[in-house]
């Protein structure tokens, strides 16, 4: 029997949903609530004992390494399987995705890069990290994702299609994962979709549907049309976490990896820095910081920022909105009036608010935001924002452009976890422009011997917008990830 403590609970109304209905996938009360941010998020599942058997692995394979954190392995054992059964289980799986790929799950590389620390104007005392994603599965972290799905699925549901909205690293991965485990995949992909990713998807056998804006119609219409096929019962294998909460646990053994690093080299960190476009992979790291805090607490809590393009940055402007309410909560004050699906600024001048010239007093509020995080005040008005998603969160309202294409997302699907990680940390939110990004990329480039594309060195444009405010002190390091390969 999979212990009580292993559920899954809504972060927006409450429900809880016990481990063995997991393959409803998403909130049940998601259509009859609309207004609600529901997403599905782990609870209680790791026990200090648990925990520390994680700590006793010697497998490179984070699937078998971190095994007794993921709900996955705890369904395996509870179907009258044994812990050697799971094991065998993802060698074997591990094995295809080789034979596809030519590369398996294993440990991916944290690097000390004094060379590119440098470039930027670090102190040389001063360490950049960079955990490095960019040889993982499919050539990024979204595979993590799909695994960690993956293993939590059904013989049953292996025989559904499967679903995805995606026009990169997303499709790819899903391609590679889903091909693995010999499942159909359905790709919803927009019309300037790069060739060489579709061609690629075709190699691997997915089925591409390609999918035109409709006028009138908010949001992405790649990820409209998916939610269509998966009403239609296909299972969303998405690294969206509202349309599959298990999508996340996959993404935290990247996460545990690195704060293991961190750990094993004595190393400390005082700012992440994680580039968002869904929002999955800042969710899977700001979830997993908090079971670290947890059980093992790192010598310093690091701030927890993010990074978007000014082509699209959802998640900053619902950030803004989320400070209002609880400034005024601090003060004692009625709560703001904001429209549902409407910006009170124009894009020019909300981009405008998060200028470099503007970190330095943003960081004041976090700061003041992170001594109450545990206050009435703010706990009530991230409660508010979770029962009022469309005063907060919507889908951009124009068709976004950038060189950091795969963190375009019209909406961050999974915001709630990453601001409430952000509050409780002091981070902020950056806006970098296309000039910062190129530049990161090119950085990126000429100063390590690894090649993301510009999506996958974003993170390192909002760095250097913190290092241009002069917002990191001498003595503080820093980390970024690199998260997808240059194609």
């Amino acid at each position: 029997m999979i212990p009580q403590h292993h559920y899954v609970s809504c972060v927006g109304c409450g429900t809880r949903v016990h481990a063995y209905d997991l393959e409803t996938f998403s909130c049940p009360n998601r259509d009859c609530m609309p207004n609600v941010n529901h997403v599905l998020q782990k609870k209680h599942v790791i026990t200090q004992q648990i925990w520390q058997r994680s700590k006793l692995e010697d497998s490179k394979n984070p699937f078998i390494r971190y095994r007794h954190r993921l709900l996955g392995y705890h369904r395996t054992i509870n179907s009258n399987h044994s812990d050697i059964d799971y094991i065998e289980k993802v060698s074997r799986l591990d094995g295809v995705l080789q034979a596809i790929d030519g590369t398996g799950f294993t440990e991916t590389p944290l690097t000390v890069e004094p060379e590119l620390a440098d470039a930027i104007g670090f102190d040389p005392m001063q360490k950049l990290f960079v955990k490095n994603e960019t040889h993982n599965v499919a050539g990024s972290h979204k595979a993590r994702h799909l695994f960690g799905i993956l293993l939590n699925l059904s013989d049953d549901a292996l025989h559904r299609p499967f679903a995805i909205a995606s026009c990169g690293n997303a499709a790819l991965a899903a391609a590679v994962v889903s091909k693995a485990a010999g499942a159909k995949l359905e790709v919803f992909i927009p019309t300037d979709a790069e060739e060489s990713v579709v061609e690629r998807l075709k190699a691997l056998g997915a089925t591409l549907h390609i999918c035109e804006r409709r006028e009138g119609e908010l949001g992405d219409p790649c990820y409209l049309r998916s939610l269509e096929a998966v009403k239609n019962g296909a299972v969303p294998f998405t690294c969206q976490g509202p349309d599959n909460g298990l999508t996340i646990e996959g993404g935290e053994t990247l996460a545990y990896e690195l704060f293991d690093q961190w750990r094993e080299n004595n190393q400390a960190c005082h700012h992440m820095f994680v580039q968002v476009g869904g929002g999955a992979l800042a969710s899977s790291s700001a979830q997993a910081l908090a079971e670290v805090m947890r059980h093992e607490p790192l010598p310093t809590l690091p701030r927890f920022h993010t990074v978007q393009t000014r082509g699209a940055f959802p998640l900053a402007r619902a950030y803004d909105r989320i400070v209002k309410v609880i400034d005024a909560r601090l003060k004692g004050q009625e709560i703001p009036s904001f429209t549902p699906y409407e910006d009170d600024l124009a894009v020019g001048v909300r981009a405008a608010a998060h200028d470099v010239s503007a970190i330095e007093q943003r960081l004041i509020m976090a700061d003041c935001i992170r001594s109450a995080w545990d206050s009435t005040a703010v706990q009530s008005a991230v409660r508010y924002a979770a029962a009022n998603k469309p005063l907060f969160m919507w889908p951009w309202e124009s068709a976004p452009h950038s060189i950091a294409h795969g963190i375009l997302d019209d909406e961050t699907y999974d915001w709630y976890a990453i601001i409430c990680t952000m509050f409780r940390t002091g981070g902020i939110p950056l806006v970098a422009d296309e000039d910062h990004l190129k530049a990161a990329h090119d950085l990126a480039h000429s100063h390590t011997d690894i090649t993301p594309s510009a999506t996958g060195s974003a993170g390192l444009a909002g760095l250097m917008l913190m290092k241009e405010a002069n917002a990191i002190a001498d003595y503080e390091n820093a980390c970024i990830y690199f998260t997808g390969i240059e194609r």
